[in-house]
């Protein structure tokens, strides 16, 4: 009886911890848009009143497109990477803030196809967590183990959160190749297979 309570105490642990992880960076994201998004909303809505004698619907989030897109511009140049790098520098010295940041720009980074997805060669298919059920995976290495058999690293992810998930490290013989792109693959996962394409073609190798 004990352990069973024990096991099933460790299991809603893992889950509550598991559940946290997802919604943090959502979370973090939703507020620093919104804290963004206050922060000209308020100013735009007296320039506009004092310019047009009234608020034009829709030119708050115009503004907020654009505004983000001119971040992104700076962020680009030269003296704007210098300003995020010594920015990640202030927040690497904030315990809870950086473990927070970091899950949040991985996340940022995964869904707009950055340096993320490209450490992915090709998309395979693996029977994962069980038999009779396929993952879509993305083999990140090969190598030979002690016996000279071919292996292979594939990287799980799990949706709609790419940026977590599982290794495998199975024999290259358990992995199925697929006519998929690393970035089809990524819409189905970040959609939850919504994005699936008509037909996934099962290759050789």
């Amino acid at each position: 009886m004990n352990k069973l309570i024990i096991r099933l105490g460790n299991h809603f642990r893992g889950r509550l911890v598991a559940g946290l992880l997802l919604i943090l960076p959502v979370g973090a994201t939703y507020l620093v848009l919104k804290f963004l998004f206050d922060l000209i909303d308020q100013p735009l809505r007296e320039l506009v009143n004092a310019v047009f004698g009234a608020w034009i619907p829709g030119i708050g989030i115009v503004s907020f497109i654009i505004f983000l897109y001119v971040f992104g511009l700076v962020g680009k140049h030269f003296i704007g990477r210098n300003i995020i790098r010594a920015g990640n520098r202030v927040v690497d010295f904030i315990p809870f803030v950086r473990s927070i940041y970091k899950i949040a720009r991985n996340t940022v980074e995964s869904l707009s196809g950055s340096d993320f997805s490209k450490k992915f060669s090709r998309v395979v298919l693996l029977e994962f967590p069980k038999v009779g059920v396929k993952s879509v995976g993305f083999l990140t290495s090969e190598y030979s183990d002690n016996a000279n058999n071919d292996m292979v690293a594939v990287y799980i992810p799990t949706s709609p959160v790419p940026t977590s998930g599982f290794l495998a490290l199975v024999p290259k013989g358990d992995v199925t190749f697929t006519d998929l792109t690393v970035d089809d693959a990524m819409k189905m996962v970040i959609s939850g297979g919504v994005l699936t394409p008509p037909k996934i073609v099962e290759l050789d190798s």
